[in-house]
């Protein structure tokens, strides 16, 4: 695929330009670890990432994908507030719970729908947990701090969600957030990327 129409490589260039060394940010779905690595590289040994997914299986192999990469990895098993210390948290919870396990303020909050690679394709986010979980992000965000969600329109139950997040965004108020819409022109069920930077 042509760099130019790579949703997920625009979604971290645009999270991680905003993003120091020491930074807080926080990967709303793990995945396989890709954000999750983009982002700690960003914010460095002195930054923390909290990064939450549902399936133990994408925790696994975010983890072993991490380590490989020279990271060192702690887990949680939700139950707890994040602590501020430096490194790379995985947590095994739902991003709907963000509010409750992180409670300081963050540079940066992205979100990669849809469903795990290579996993199981009826294990997708949902559109009630993820406006949930946008709307927290909201809150948590430092002025100038991001929130990046990648949406996948084309899978089952893609529609939907990609209607619902859009529909947040569009509407957040211009006094306070910038809002940004990255899109495949041509390619109606493409991936498509939306950004909300608060204000200073």
């Amino acid at each position: 695929m042509s760099s130019l129409t790579c949703i997920v490589a625009w979604s971290q260039r645009l999270a991680c330009e905003v993003l120091r060394p020491g930074d807080l940010a926080v990967d709303l779905t793990a995945g396989k670890g890709r954000d999750t690595l983009a982002l700690a590289q960003t914010v460095a040994a002195a930054g923390q990432i909290v990064a939450f997914d549902l399936q133990s299986i994408a925790l696994d192999q975010a983890e072993k994908f991490l380590q490989q990469k020279g990271l060192i990895i702690k887990r949680s098993s939700g139950e707890v507030v994040a602590p501020a210390t430096p490194g790379v948290l995985l947590v095994h919870a739902c991003h709907s719970r963000l509010a409750v396990l992180v409670n300081r303020p963050c540079r940066v909050i992205m979100a990669n729908l849809g469903y795990l690679p290579g996993g199981d394709r009826l294990l997708v986010t949902r559109p009630e947990t993820t406006l949930s979980a946008l709307r927290q992000a909201l809150e948590l965000l430092l002025p100038g701090g991001r929130l990046v969600v990648t949406v996948y329109p084309g899978h089952d139950g893609g529609a939907a969600e990609s209607h619902t997040v859009g529909a947040f965004f569009s509407n957040l108020a211009d006094k306070d957030w910038q809002v940004l819409r990255v899109s495949v022109a041509n390619t109606p069920v493409a991936p498509f990327l939306l950004v909300a930077e608060r204000k200073e």
